[in-house]
């Protein structure tokens, strides 16, 4: 089918598909209603179910340094959903997007490479499995490096181009109503919700605390170290670090759309599945054979999120010496910021767990 065609066929569908559905704006009526509220993404759900036919829907929270989980779904089992959770999330061509690029907007299953073998794979063993053909959907804006995603599944055929013209029509509305439910969930003290751990800081851009759950507060008396690895983050230029029990600890600043604390920094800590110690010792070592025991410290440090400056003072090496060891590091594992070396860590965590299952 040509260009022309094919937009004119879209043109029509969208024409008399009724757009805007009068199911959807009511359904996005009661989101904005419920926005700070525990019936949200219920809603919100309701309203982007409206849009396009399907046989299933699902609402997944994605983070870029944690495992996903599932929120919502519909047509979808409670077995299926714990068997992603637990084994085919690390197949999953969506999250691997969204650890590698972090994007909002509009995704299809059909933007991965159908030979990838990770997406091969995730074909065959879980969609094959859970009945599904083809996935629409959308990831919302991101808070804290995590984003939550709503999608549609079908159990036969193809989702068409003009369907995906339909989502991206209305992803401005479920963009906008997102940012308005998290201001409105960041500035109600002592709450949480879904596109938030339990445990999170929030500072103003002068470095003020602003506002901290009660699971922070919790943690924070239990672990000594949550607030010396916060200072280390603002004292330094990483925005991750690994703490113990198999916490992660991260920064993000918060968007100037965010009334609370525009322009500061929230601070989330995300629970990993993952054991830490030497466990974390030999993760590392397993990255590149040719890491040298100076190296797999430096890198342990960095994950940390120490700073040049201190992970000299600590391995009483010269900054210079440390500079050096990083580029060689990330020179063996082809890579080229902190950013890749804390996604291949992860992924290299979340190989070995699979392995042993």
């Amino acid at each position: 089918m040509g260009m022309d065609s094919e937009q004119s066929t879209t043109r029509k569908m969208r024409l008399t598909s009724g757009l805007p559905l009068a199911s959807a704006t009511t359904a996005l009526g009661e989101a904005a209603r419920l926005v700070g509220t525990s019936g949200f993404y219920p809603a919100l759900l309701t309203a982007f179910r409206s849009l396009v036919p399907h046989d299933i829907a699902t609402v997944v929270r994605y983070s870029a340094i944690g495992t996903p989980n599932f929120l919502l779904h519909h047509g979808f089992s409670d077995i299926l959903a714990r068997q992603y959770e637990t084994t085919f999330f690390v197949f999953d061509p969506f999250y691997r997007y969204w650890i590698q690029t972090e994007q909002p907007g509009v995704v299809s299953l059909d933007m991965f490479p159908a030979t990838a073998t990770r997406q091969s794979r995730y074909v065959r063993e879980f969609l094959e499995e859970s009945s599904i053909t083809d996935e629409l959907g959308i990831f919302l804006p991101a808070i804290g490096r995590a984003s939550v995603a709503m999608f549609l599944e079908r159990g036969v055929g193809r989702f068409l181009s003009a369907e995906r013209a339909s989502i991206e029509d209305f992803y401005p509305l479920f963009a906008g109503l997102e940012i308005a439910h998290v201001n409105a969930v960041l500035a109600a003290e002592g709450t949480t919700g879904p596109s938030l751990p339990r445990a999170f800081l929030i500072r103003d851009r002068e470095g003020h605390p602003v506002h901290s759950s009660e699971a922070w507060r919790e943690l924070a008396r239990e672990d000594a170290g949550l607030m010396r690895a916060v200072d280390r983050l603002i004292a330094g230029d990483a925005d991750q670090a690994v703490l113990g029990e198999g916490n992660v600890l991260h920064r993000t600043r918060v968007s100037p759309a965010h009334a609370i604390a525009p322009q500061g920094w929230l601070f989330m800590v995300e629970k990993s599945p993952y054991t830490s110690g030497l466990y974390d010792q030999i993760i590392i070592s397993r990255l590149n054979p040719s890491l040298t025991p100076r190296e797999i410290d430096i890198v342990k440090l960095v994950l940390e999120g120490h700073p040049t400056a201190t992970i000299a003072q600590r391995l009483n090496l010269q900054r210079g010496t440390v500079k050096n060891h990083r580029l060689r590091i990330y020179e063996k594992l082809d890579i080229t910021s902190e950013r890749e070396l804390f996604i291949t860590y992860i992924q290299a965590l979340q190989r070995q767990r699979h392995t042993e299952k």
